[in-house]
């Protein structure tokens, strides 16, 4: 139970750096998404969000917007910075946690 907990906030901050990445206009390198990984605070706050478990401030708010252009369309409507963002994120959750890849497939292609 414990390893199966750690391994969906794994993917919920992986997610999670996927989708800021993808929503937000600034560019996002690698220590922005190291900096945004270690802020267990914001990540919590966004995951709870996201997951519709607390309310939303405005960065949740754009998570959420994100999460069908990312996850549906496959970031059709994203700049090339954002695609290849969003492409480095997913295919690190599809290799690393395809079972959570897949049910949040299901979740938002349904």
């Amino acid at each position: 139970m414990v390893m199966k907990t750690m391994m969906l906030w794994r993917f919920a901050l992986s997610l999670l750096v996927c989708l800021i990445c993808a929503s937000v206009v600034v560019q996002c390198d690698e220590k922005n998404i190291n900096k945004l990984l270690n802020n267990q605070v914001i990540v919590s706050r966004q995951i709870m969000c996201v997951l519709e478990k607390s309310p939303c401030d405005q960065l949740g708010r754009q998570l959420k917007a994100a999460l069908p252009e990312v996850i549906v369309r496959n970031c059709r409507n994203c700049s090339p910075q954002q695609a290849q963002n969003a492409q480095k994120l997913t295919t690190f959750l599809q290799t690393k946690y395809p079972d959570v890849w897949a049910m949040l497939l299901r979740k938002y292609k349904t």
